[in-house]
């Protein structure tokens, strides 16, 4: 059997082909033509990128198409789709970086209580959740109040256009700010205080959960069969974690795409103000009943992707001649040492964890007649790492230790990052082998759905390797101690400005 992994992002998504022992067989990925940071997004021009995707995997030369048993899909969180009762889309898809939904938040709060939004959900409240968004969109836009049959989170928006079927995996369900995590159900409190039912929703279903086969028309576009099982895997970030072989407490995973996200696992369900005023969240992890929280920065390769795009398009034509990334040319050219040059990376907001202002700018400074491009390519970096660092002390401080990552995702295929990541967190970092752990992951929940394998830990085993690992080296401790300092002092006196 073969397990298509569809792992749906907020810049792009991809289609990764898997055997069912784990070998990839080939892989497609379609960038949508958005600017990075955009607060709305075409669905349909979502879907038909997730379509050109499907559709080359299963046209490649390594992938029988009668072979293929399962599509398995991930995606981002929070943002949704409204659509009618037939299935069509009634507006653009509200992200979650957008500032709407703040007074809905407030309406919330005041409805159903600060402190039970937090035991219910395990999230602090906030505007960038789906819930608040919803209800904004219900007020503000009466083409979609008067027809809406259902808010349709990424995800499970995805597995509709192709199955059919209209179901939510657990973990994405709580980007929502409205599942009783505790019952695994819609909260009646939540879903009351915003004036919806919980029919205007998926209905929630297990990371993993088979909803039905590809439709017809759709097969029949993707040139499959009609028998491939259509699945809602995970939210994407706990998709990395898997996909990574992180799948016990007490592990951590360092994704980064154009969000970065380190996600611990442990036990027991956290909904204390401890935890939840630094913006932790609480989500079910799929395997043996744990749980994971998430400490993330909305600017982590989004902030890269503008320096590509608007420091460093010059370097494209030559990328193109040589074969290779604008990323890897400026890896090649970035400075081995510190620089000067001082990153506060709040370039879509602060945070999301521990701080969520989305007001916040960001900074770059230390500048001078010296100061290359290069330069500041390498004080992205470590302002990102630093914004992380920042992260993982708040974690510390609400019990949740990190021993090692496990490094994921796009910023993985950098060298020099991992290198600064390593040094400046003091911790070891070993690289998935994989660039592909959301849509390795998927692959993993078909295989256990179809009954290739017992459980996710079993799938790992096949399906997950590693490669390099960077330990923490001292060489320039003392410069990150020095910066990191001043990076915390700065980052507090900017946050002041704009709360």
């Amino acid at each position: 059997m073969i397990f298509f992994g569809l792992d749906v992002g907020s810049s792009g998504c991809k289609c990764v082909a898997f055997s069912e022992d784990g070998i990839q067989l080939a892989s497609r990925y379609s960038e949508y033509p958005s600017a990075a940071g955009q607060s709305d997004m075409d669905p349909c021009t979502m879907f038909e990128a997730i379509c050109s995707v499907i559709t080359g995997c299963a046209a490649d030369k390594t992938v029988t198409p009668g072979e293929v048993a399962a599509i398995t899909v991930t995606s981002f969180g929070e943002s949704f789709v409204p659509v009618d009762k037939n299935g069509k889309e009634l507006a653009d898809i509200v992200m979650y970086t957008d500032a709407r939904g703040v007074a809905e938040t407030a309406e919330l709060i005041s409805k159903v209580g600060d402190d039970n939004i937090r035991r219910i959900t395990c999230n602090l409240p906030d505007s960038m959740y789906s819930l608040p968004k919803i209800m904004w969109t219900l007020r503000n836009r009466p083409q979609v109040a008067d027809k809406v049959w259902k808010f349709l989170l990424i995800a499970d928006y995805a597995a509709f256009k192709l199955s059919g079927e209209a179901k939510i995996n657990y973990s994405l369900a709580c980007r929502a700010m409205a599942l009783d995590l505790a019952n695994r159900c819609w909260s009646p409190e939540m879903l009351s205080g915003a004036g919806i039912i919980s029919d205007m929703l998926s209905e929630p279903v297990p990371d993993g959960t088979i909803v039905g086969n590809l439709l017809p028309d759709i097969a029949e576009k993707l040139g499959l069969h009609t028998g491939v099982k259509v699945l809602v895997g995970s939210h994407d970030q706990i998709s990395a974690a898997i996909g990574s072989g992180v799948i016990n407490a007490g592990q951590a995973v360092d994704g980064t795409g154009t969000v970065e996200c380190i996600t611990p696992v442990f036990e027991g369900i956290r909904n204390s103000r401890e935890f939840t005023d630094c913006n932790f969240s609480c989500l079910p992890h799929p395997h043996k009943n744990l749980y994971v929280t998430y400490a993330f920065n909305f600017s982590g390769g989004a902030l890269l992707k503008w320096y590509r795009d608007c420091l460093a398009a010059h370097l494209k034509p030559e990328a193109e001649k040589l074969g290779v990334s604008v990323y890897r040319m400026l890896d090649d050219t970035c400075p081995v040492e510190p620089t000067q040059v001082f990153v506060i990376p709040h370039f879509m907001g602060a945070g999301g964890t521990p701080d969520m202002v989305k007001t916040a700018t960001g900074t770059i400074s230390g500048l001078t007649m010296k100061t290359a491009l290069p330069d500041i390519y390498r004080g992205a970096l470590e302002g990102l790492t630093f914004e992380m660092k920042y992260n993982l002390e708040k974690l510390a401080e609400c019990g949740i230790k990190v021993d090692r990552l496990c490094a994921t995702g796009g910023g993985a295929r950098s060298p020099i990052w991992l290198r600064i990541k390593s040094d400046i967190l003091g911790l070891p970092i070993v690289r998935v082998k994989s660039d592909e752990a959301g849509a390795c992951a998927c692959a993993m929940h078909g295989a256990v759905a179809m009954g290739v394998y017992s459980d996710l830990a079993e799938a790992a085993a096949k399906f997950v390797s590693y490669t390099d690992t960077y330990e923490p080296e001292t060489t320039y401790k003392a410069l990150y101690n020095e910066k990191y300092a001043r990076f915390r002092e700065a980052r507090r006196n900017m946050l002041e400005l704009y709360k």
